[in-house]
């Protein structure tokens, strides 16, 4: 279903919506066929009760999966922030190193913030695996390896350097594991199953006015599926268009003039 987030936001929301109010009011049209509106008066009393608690539970529910979705794509967020930030600084420091070592360190670090940017970013919002080790940081860690610092700045500023050559490693794992993050499947079946629910309840409600019985339940309904598509979409942080964007790496370069 991650397929679907390839669409244009607006498009794939309005899609969702209208389909699913067209199936809430076209159930409340059989429905009402089936019973008759008197029969729903008289359990006016005992279904409003009943969907009072209903909608309590379900509204906590969602209030819980979209405060998880949302803390997601924030961790998402941080995590490249962190990540462009220490490649940024390595950069930066790079100019303290010795003259021997310091083209190729600035070579490897400009090639894996290219290939975050260029490839990396684009695979993850198709919805492609990524790996957490990459060739690319490999041979920034070659690059330092090979470093001899002499000089009591260059220690210092090695020693430095190799703090957040570390960093720069735990938040790519912090990326690639954030991109993998999801909602379990038997959250959905919660999610759907009491959407499912809560609009049956609006059924019972007995009232002769189809049109305005017909409006509330549609209007019902479209709350609860954007709230659906909100959450849907929210749960891949980088996945389609509304996905975590390499802006903090882009950033990181042209800081560098590259």
């Amino acid at each position: 279903m991650i397929w679907l987030l390839q669409f244009p936001p607006v498009l794939l929301g309005i899609l969702w919506v209208v389909i699913i109010v067209g199936i809430s009011v076209g159930g409340l049209v059989l429905f009402r066929r089936a019973v008759s509106h008197t029969r729903l008066e008289n359990a006016n009393p005992v279904s409003s009760a009943v969907f009072q608690v209903a909608g309590v539970l379900y509204a906590v529910l969602v209030a819980f999966v979209v405060v998880v979705v949302w803390e997601q794509m924030g961790d998402a967020e941080d995590a490249a922030s962190k990540e462009a930030s220490a490649v940024a600084d390595l950069l930066r420091d790079s100019a303290a190193l010795p003259a021997a070592n310091r083209a190729e360190v600035e070579r490897n670090l400009i090639a894996y913030t290219r290939d975050v940017i260029d490839d990396e970013f684009p695979r993850m919002r198709r919805g492609e695996a990524i790996s957490e080790q990459s060739p690319a940081l490999n041979d920034v860690w070659q690059s330092y390896l090979k470093v001899q610092p002499e000089t009591r700045n260059e220690i210092a500023f090695f020693d430095h350097a190799i703090v957040r050559l570390n960093d720069l490693s735990a938040n790519r794992k912090l990326r690639v594991s954030t991109g993998d993050a999801s909602v379990p499947g038997e959250l959905w079946v919660l999610l759907i199953g009491g959407g499912a629910v809560l609009m049956t309840f609006t059924y019972l409600f007995g009232t002769k006015d189809l049109l305005v019985h017909g409006m509330a339940i549609g209007l019902t309904a479209a709350l609860l599926a954007f709230v659906m598509y909100l959450i849907f979409a929210l749960e891949h942080p980088y996945v389609g268009a509304l996905s975590v964007q390499p802006t903090a790496f882009v950033n990181a370069l042209r800081d560098w003039n590259v």
